[in-house]
């Protein structure tokens, strides 16, 4: 990932590759000796600390520094908890080309924020479930879960999402069942399309 960045950016003088990594441990350290304006981080990183916990900690103790990510994931409860928990400045998908990646770069230097269409959808879609559903006294995690439970994600693929443990996505699984007075997923999904809670 960190090759095919350099290659899209190599060629614009407008920008400087001051520091690369491969752990957030790593790029910490790095960010305590380099200035740097924006810091282009994966939210899945392989080892050590992911890209939430990295964004959490730079906004922190460096808030001047920017935040744009990139990720494959879509998902309404991870893009949510970027912007919200993480308060990132940007979030685009790893398929995006080098034009978007350009123009993400340069809002955020000028002082705005970036977010794809994508993402935007998926996160409003995630608000307005999150919104339209506090009569059920459902927590934001639940909703979260609930999200990926539809999309027949197994607890293993909730937890990796989610950064929780899978022991804490079956606690919950068994909270939103006798919230929602479900028995399992076939019925859960039918009370989610009976309220009307995605699109």
């Amino acid at each position: 990932m960190i090759d095919g960045l350099k290659l899209l950016l190599q060629d614009n003088t407008k920008f400087n590759i001051a520091a690369e990594a491969n752990t957030a441990e790593d790029m910490l350290v790095l960010l305590g000796q380099v200035k740097i304006d924006v810091l282009l981080t994966d939210i899945t990183i392989p080892h050590g600390m992911n890209g939430y916990d990295l964004s959490l900690t730079v906004k922190r103790k460096m808030p001047h520094i920017k935040i744009l990510a990139l990720s494959m994931s879509e998902e309404g409860a991870t893009i949510a908890r970027m912007i919200e928990d993480a308060k990132i400045d940007g979030y685009i998908p790893k398929a995006s080309g080098q034009k978007e990646l350009l123009t993400a770069i340069e809002t955020i230097v000028s002082g705005g924020t970036y977010f794809s269409r994508p993402v935007l959808q998926q996160y409003e879609i995630f608000k307005k479930i999150r919104t339209d559903n506090e009569f059920l006294n459902l927590t934001a995690r639940e909703l979260q879960i609930i999200e990926c439970i539809i999309k027949h994600y197994s607890n293993k693929k909730i937890a990796d999402e989610l950064y929780i443990s899978e022991r804490t996505v079956e606690t919950h699984r068994k909270n939103i069942y006798r919230k929602t007075n479900t028995k399992g997923e076939a019925s859960l999904m039918q009370f989610v399309k009976e309220h009307k809670l995605i699109n």
